[in-house]
């Protein structure tokens, strides 16, 4: 098998080795093992075949996000001319297209990775073809171009009068607005990915991104692994990302004192690999950070261009996240937060609704200040900034918990009270009092200014989204 490239890295034409003799010929008509080893390794589970008559013309259709399919294709009888086009965001042949003959006679193939529109054209009088993809068919993740769109410039080799379209094909949108030269429609959704989609962020993501019409396309460390350097790109690339957004954290503040290199994977390196990705991509990087960053020795709060000097491995790991993403060139965005909780998983807001049921004392400390954050308001920030797509511009380093200050004693209390838990007498205590491997910033208040006025931001009081938490628990 001969690979012949083309004017696309990554679409290919494969010719086989035919033998033949007075009786007829013989080729191999697929290997995974050859395909893996000149092509790419790709796992095909569907096969596919078409009968048409001459002029009909199927396209450009493709499907979006985690059901984005590669193909390879062959004609076994008749001629068709296949194209692919390029709908890669930030790929350096956006927009451009390769095309090529195939035909029972030349037998050849075509290879064409995820990420590409993919059409053809009967040339002759009936034709057979055949197609492998790597995910099968799902119509709520299609989508299409239109075949004679003038700025995509594809000679179908056909008469304009010949074109037999379904009618479905007939309606297809263009890929330009008319009268622009740069602006594309909105022919695909934006595909964003979402990495620790089963935490406390990653989850509410989530929900908002049920009701988006772009594709959250929701990953944990079964789906992809961020250490993995060479899985995050191929993920992001294949994938067609347009926007990373890293909720993924090794978020164990006292196990990172004893367990440094494993946090130092997932906060650091992992973090770096996605701003790389991003960065050969073209994507945006959404990434998550904290407030442990800072020593907690300020009396007013923090911001954006305060001087970060961590106290333990948790913040000195996301600190050198920050910087691994700051340092890679790509187009980023990160967001500081703090005392994080929700419905989902393990977090103080959940902690105290058991306990101040369970006891009838309970101490917790006074002296470490900042803002609870419901996990569902900064989902909605990240998710606006997404959906109105103002991220372009607009990037660096932003700060983000709800509105207000207390202590983790007043939180309890609050909790407590919202729950209707009166019988559990809260009392306040010093953080000596608790000696704990890893120091907790004594201040963790974050400004939040750059934010607000950057993106038009209402910010509501920690302790409306507090109540909203628990009656979302309570059902």
């Amino acid at each position: 098998m001969k690979v012949l490239p083309t004017a696309i890295e990554g679409v290919v034409i494969l010719e086989p080795e035919v033998f033949g003799d007075a009786r007829g010929y013989f080729f191999e008509s697929y290997s995974q093992r050859k395909f893996d080893e000149q092509v790419r390794s790709v796992r095909f589970v569907q096969d596919n075949e078409s009968h048409s008559r001459y002029g009909v013309l199927r396209g450009l259709h493709f499907q979006k996000g985690r059901y984005a399919q590669s193909k390879l294709v062959r004609v076994v009888r008749g001629r068709v001319l296949d194209v692919a086009v390029d709908i890669r965001r930030g790929s350096p042949t956006f927009g451009r297209h390769v095309s090529v003959e195939l035909s029972g006679d030349n037998k050849r193939q075509f290879f064409i990775p995820r990420g590409f529109a993919h059409g053809f054209a009967v040339l002759s009088d009936e034709a057979t073809f055949q197609y492998k993809c790597d995910n099968p068919y799902a119509p709520e993740s299609e989508g299409a171009i239109a075949w004679d769109d003038p700025t995509l410039g594809i000679d179908w080799h056909l008469l304009p009068g010949d074109v037999v379209l379904s009618p479905k094909d007939s309606h297809h949108r263009g890929w330009r607005r008319p009268g622009s030269c740069s602006t594309i429609i909105r022919i695909t959704m934006l595909n964003i990915l979402i990495t620790g989609a089963n935490g406390q962020l990653g989850r509410s993501l989530q929900r908002l991104g049920c009701v988006s019409p772009h594709n959250y396309i929701c990953t944990d460390v079964a789906e992809l692994d961020i250490t993995d350097a060479g899985a995050v790109l191929r993920a992001v690339r294949e994938q067609g990302i347009d926007v990373i957004v890293n909720c993924a954290a090794y978020t164990d503040v006292e196990r990172a004192e004893e367990d440094e290199p494993t946090a130092e994977l997932l906060n650091h390196k992992a973090a770096g690999n996605l701003a790389a990705a991003a960065k050969a991509t073209g994507a945006t990087l959404f990434h998550v950070s904290t407030d442990y960053v800072f020593d907690g020795t300020a009396h007013t709060p923090y911001t954006e261009d305060g001087t970060p000097s961590p106290l333990g491995a948790y913040g000195r790991t996301k600190l050198a996240g920050e910087r691994a993403v700051m340092a890679s060139g790509c187009r980023y965005l990160i967001f500081r937060t703090a005392w994080l909780y929700s419905e989902y998983g393990n977090n103080f807001l959940k902690t105290m609704l058991r306990l101040t049921s369970e006891r009838d004392t309970l101490q917790v400390v006074f002296d470490q200040i900042g803002t609870p954050t419901y996990a569902g308001d900064l989902a909605l920030a990240l998710f606006s900034i997404i959906e109105s797509e103002r991220y372009a511009g607009n990037e660096g380093v932003y700060h983000f918990t709800d509105e207000g200050v207390c202590s983790w004693y007043d939180f309890a209390t609050e909790i407590a009270a919202a729950a209707g838990h009166d019988k559990c007498r809260i009392i306040p205590c010093h953080t000596s009092e608790f000696p704990t491997k890893a120091a907790r910033p004594a201040y963790s208040v974050l400004d939040k200014t750059k934010i607000k006025t950057t993106f038009q931001m209402d910010i509501p009081h920690w302790r409306e989204p507090m109540i909203y938490c628990l009656k979302q628990l309570a059902e």
